[in-house]
């Protein structure tokens, strides 16, 4: 695509339709995204919000069924009742709308093509279904992704995926609202609606869904200055947070030996409680709960909070758990020789969501993402509500320059940990001048799961 002239969004566009194609279990179209884009000859930075939505009939948890009895979390997670309103195709359109310069059919071609006449197993999709063969129970996954015995099919089989390729080609000819109006609003609810968990979705739903652009949130840290998504995205108040609390302050390097150092992994780990704590407690869709995200990441507040940190001892927990192991999610990143850069990270939230499909793409389990009802007696912010986004930890991020420059674009992959992925990747891009490829060569340290901390009053 950039070499026929295309603008960074354009390439990004056609990369998210093949990797939904090829990498079902991480994104597509029955996903969501969140887009950073900058455009270096307005000086100017976007953000798009394309998150999957609840629908409009909501209970008071995924949990709670229409007639207040609790569902299995199990079998629930894995259903039609999981699936929000997916933003994915909205967003595409609407970035390439305000970014794009080649014709929103040309996008489609790369990815049509695969899917019509085949693409070989990716050893990644392979390792994925290997270690959790669970998809092999449902119907909608067995005869594409496993030989008649049951077996994943070995890495480089050919696949075809016919249903896919058709419903791209209406969808690079009709565009986003014709689409779904010509027939794949319905065919998406009716396939939500089956199990023994159906969802709640109807048709104007998925049509009255808009992605939205809202305002990047940045922070100045040291030199720099780093930009993520906002709310309902935790992911970029959390990597905002994290390096603020755990960098030197007034402008001091950060000594390279200190990712050596326990002391400073401790700390790390109580930046990462006080974070997730904030998290919880604050932040939900903006449509629906006031989220402070500029006190959150203001620069006096997190040092009041990093002061409370014992250099000796833990925090007390008040609950804990354990971190998933996850594949989920798919970034991209690009850069056009105009000065565009777009980062996008895109998801079907849990590998292969609800394990559903209709016209060959798989259904999101979305509203999983969304937390309880209550919690210490108040309302959560990120409790289930008609038409809410719930939060996610996905944090694509640009960083500045002292003098405004584009210095570096990216995100991650990985589910709750994805903060953690990204805060080190940029800690040790910045402080320690490492390459991308030595940065994602380290370890993680991750807190998405640790024991909570008591907030400030």
């Amino acid at each position: 695509m950039l070499a026929a002239g295309g603008s960074a969004v354009d390439a990004a566009v056609a990369a998210q339709l093949v990797l939904g194609l090829v990498e079902p279990q991480s994104s597509g179209l029955g996903g969501g995204a969140l887009l950073l884009v900058w455009d270096d000859a307005a000086r100017r930075l976007h953000s798009y919000d394309g998150l999957a939505a609840a629908p409009a009939r909501v209970t008071a948890t995924l949990r709670t069924d229409v007639d207040g009895r609790q569902l299995p979390l199990d079998s629930v997670s894995r259903s039609g009742r999981a699936v929000g309103v997916p933003g994915l195709p909205a967003v595409l359109a609407l970035a390439h709308r305000r970014h794009g310069r080649l014709p929103w059919a040309t996008l489609f071609e790369p990815a049509i093509e695969l899917a019509r006449d085949g693409f070989p197993v990716a050893p990644y999709v392979h390792g994925i279904l290997a270690r959790d063969p669970g998809a092999v129970a449902h119907a909608a996954f067995r005869d594409d992704w496993f030989d008649a015995s049951g077996q994943v099919h070995a890495v480089g089989t050919r696949l075809r995926n016919p249903a896919h390729a058709q419903a791209l080609g209406r969808l690079a000819k009709l565009g986003v609202d014709g689409f779904w109006r010509e027939g794949g609003a319905q065919r998406l609810v009716a396939a939500v609606r089956q199990g023994p968990h159906p969802g709640l979705m109807t048709v104007d739903d998925v049509l009255g869904y808009r992605a939205i652009e809202r305002e990047a949130l940045c922070a100045p840290v040291q030199a720099w200055t780093v930009c993520s998504a906002g709310p309902p995205s935790f992911g970029g108040i959390a990597v905002l947070q994290t390096l603020q609390m755990v960098v030197p302050p007034n402008g001091l390097p950060l000594d390279a030996r200190a990712l050596d150092d326990p002391g400073f992994w401790h700390r790390w780990i109580e930046a990462g409680r006080r974070v997730q704590a904030d998290r919880r407690h604050w932040v939900g869709d903006p449509g629906h709960v006031q989220v402070p995200a500029r006190a959150l990441v203001d620069a006096g507040y997190l040092q009041r909070r990093a002061a409370t940190i014992d250099p000796l001892r833990a925090s007390p927990p008040v609950g804990h758990g354990q971190p998933p192991v996850s594949d989920q999610t798919s970034q991209i990143v690009v850069a056009d020789a105009a000065g565009q850069v777009v980062t996008m990270t895109t998801t079907i939230n849990l590998n292969f969501g609800a394990r559903l499909r209709v016209d060959g793409y798989v259904l999101n389990n979305v509203l999983t993402n969304f937390g309880p009802a209550t919690e210490r007696g108040a309302p959560a912010a990120n409790r289930m509500a008609a038409g809410k986004r719930p939060v996610t930890s996905m944090a694509p991020v640009i960083v500045f320059d002292a003098r405004g420059r584009v210095l570096l674009a990216g995100g991650s992959a990985g589910g709750g940990p994805i903060v953690d992925y990204v805060a080190r990747n940029l800690l040790e891009m910045l402080w320690l001048d490492r390459t991308p490829a030595q940065a994602l060569a380290g370890g993680h340290v991750t807190t998405a799961m640790a024991p909570r901390v008591q907030l400030e009053a």
